[in-house]
């Protein structure tokens, strides 16, 4: 498909599809219609899969991150297929990946108040690239562990993606200008974003004040 009005409009509708899925934030809905509380309104007030761990505790942290990791993989699966079923030359699911972290973060349901975006990123990021998601986790799985600060492992891995990214659809002879660079940009993007999310997490950290992984507030 290569005319340009059509392009234009399954480019927009990816977008807004990925967005408005993306905004189905699982810590909010967990806490919100399970725990009847918002999650928002304890611990650091992030809707996302650490502060449920220290607020609800192991279920309803691992309920939050298997459903937005799933909703991040479905929504750039589908986007995927669907642009090979259309013969796009751009591939859909580098679009999809970025709307459905920025519905995660910015839900449109939620008063736009989310999540950083990690396990939704993740989810992504598994779709586009496994080989570079996987040579992320075992890497950097081990140092939630040993560093015991999640935000900080979660920046490495965001940091690290756009260069690996580059490297496998280099090793797999991609067309250079018609794909890594746009992939590889759009993977940047995505890097970029979880950054911009982590902003405060990245104040603290330069303070000596960000909590542990495992620590509870109440």
């Amino acid at each position: 498909m290569n005319e340009f009005p059509d392009v234009m409009i399954i480019y927009v509708l990816t977008a807004l599809i990925a967005y408005l899925i993306g905004s189905f934030n699982m810590a909010i809905i967990i806490s919100k219609y399970h725990k009847s509380s918002d999650i928002r309104e304890h611990g650091s007030g992030n809707a996302g899969m650490t502060n449920m761990l220290r607020i609800f505790g192991r279920r309803a942290a691992t309920w939050t991150f298997v459903g937005d990791f799933l909703k991040g993989a479905i929504v750039v699966f589908v986007a995927r297929e669907i642009g090979k079923y259309l013969h796009m030359n751009l591939d859909l699911a580098y679009i999809a990946s970025l709307f459905v972290m920025l519905g995660h973060i910015y839900p449109v349901y939620f008063k736009f108040r989310g999540g950083k975006g990690i396990a939704t990123a993740l989810g992504a990021m598994f779709v586009l690239n496994w080989i570079a998601f996987v040579t992320i986790a075992v890497g950097i799985i081990p140092m939630v562990f040993i560093i015991k600060i999640v935000s900080a492992v979660c920046l490495c891995g965001a940091s690290l993606y756009p260069v690996l990214n580059f490297v496998v659809l280099l090793l797999q002879s991609k067309n250079f200008f018609g794909e890594v660079v746009p992939y590889t940009f759009m993977s940047l993007l995505m890097a970029l974003l979880v950054f911009y999310a982590h902003r405060e997490n990245i104040k603290r950290l330069r303070n000596g004040t960000e909590p542990s992984f495992g620590s509870r507030k109440k």
